[in-house]
């Protein structure tokens, strides 16, 4: 039995030597394989990616494409810009070469200004005369009362301007001379002229002594018979009154007509002597149209009693006054040019 066994052990023997032989040989080819797989799994992945390589690489040329187009708007979107910058460099460069001169001039003009103000209180002073001579010249016509007081009044507020306490005893005197200018009793020589004119306008209306008809008998009398109705025949047929001129009675139609033309130049005289502030030859024409309404008038009737009544007070009213003087700001206002100048002379 235990031949037997050896006997089985040693033929078993060249087999398993073999065994181990035959499994040997690929341990020794399996990095080879894997090499080789590898490469495959390589080159399939390569091949596999050929496809997207080519899609990203025409992605990436059209990105570019897209690139240079925007790029090259751009350059030619930079131009005009370039250009207008180039514009505003030169205009700015312009601006400060005029700031430099408008700097200059500026400087000249405050040195003017001060030059000026140095001699502004002199200036003040010979306006503020010259202004006085003329404001004297309309109150010595008497006219421009109100206008001469307003520029008086000017005058005195430039003065409170000036902050200058040498002009103190100026500034009193000349409001002295407003309140005298205030105080002028000037007259309205205004309402006068129309007044003038309403008596012109009315002049047709006055009854002529010609013309007077009788007076009507009282509404309110009772009817008379016999020598009663005789009587008032003979009143209507005569009428006793004084006339100073009896040809006022004998006045014909076109005469009359020349009569009130007179009158109204007459008026019209007075009227413009007025204006002219010729207080004779005013009193005079009214003076003569009083007498010649009296004269030639029905002075019994309302409205030629009331143009008579207007016309001498029109002939008392005083057309001219006694103007005030501004000798007194004239004086001071001279009085301080005259120490001013003397006083640069001394320096």
């Amino acid at each position: 039995m235990s031949s037997e066994r050896e006997a089985a052990v040693q033929a078993t023997l060249p087999e398993a030597g073999g065994n181990e032989t035959s499994s040997a040989q690929p341990r020794r080819n399996a990095p080879l394989w894997l090499s080789v797989a590898a490469l495959a799994v390589a080159l399939l992945a390569f091949l596999l990616s050929v496809p997207r390589i080519g899609s990203l690489q025409s992605e990436a040329t059209r990105r570019l494409q897209t690139i240079d187009d925007r790029l090259a708007e751009l350059q030619s979107a930079d131009q005009p810009m370039r250009a207008e910058l180039r514009d505003l460099r030169d205009r700015l460069a312009v601006l400060e070469r005029r700031g430099f001169d408008i700097a200059g001039l500026q400087a000249q003009v405050e040195n003017l200004y001060r030059n000026l103000a140095e001699d502004s209180t002199d200036v003040l002073l010979a306006e503020v005369e010259s202004s006085l001579v003329l404001a004297g010249q309309q109150l010595a016509l008497g006219v421009g009362a109100q206008s001469a007081l307003a520029a008086m009044q000017e005058l005195d507020a430039r003065l409170a301007r000036q902050d200058d306490p040498g002009l103190q005893p100026l500034r009193a005197s000349l409001l002295h001379d407003i309140e005298r200018v205030k105080a002028y009793p000037a007259a309205d020589v205004g309402s006068l002229a129309l007044r003038l004119d309403a008596l012109m306008q009315s002049i047709d209306g006055f009854p002529l002594l010609s013309s007077v008809a009788s007076r009507r008998r009282d509404a309110n009398a009772q009817p008379s018979g016999g020598l009663g109705a005789l009587r008032d025949e003979l009143e209507q047929l005569f009428r006793v009154r004084r006339v100073d001129a009896p040809d006022a009675m004998l006045l014909a139609p076109e005469q009359s007509y020349f009569l009130r033309e007179n009158l109204r130049l007459l008026l019209l005289n007075a009227r413009l002597s007025l204006l002219s502030r010729n207080e004779k030859l005013f009193r005079d024409d009214v003076g003569r149209t009083i007498d010649w309404l009296r004269t030639y008038y029905d002075g019994d009737d309302r409205a030629v009693a009331g143009a008579v009544a207007q016309l001498r007070q029109l002939s008392g009213t005083r057309i001219v006054l006694e103007p005030p003087t501004l000798a007194e700001s004239l004086s001071a206002v001279r009085a301080a040019r005259a120490a001013r100048a003397t006083r640069d002379a001394t320096r």
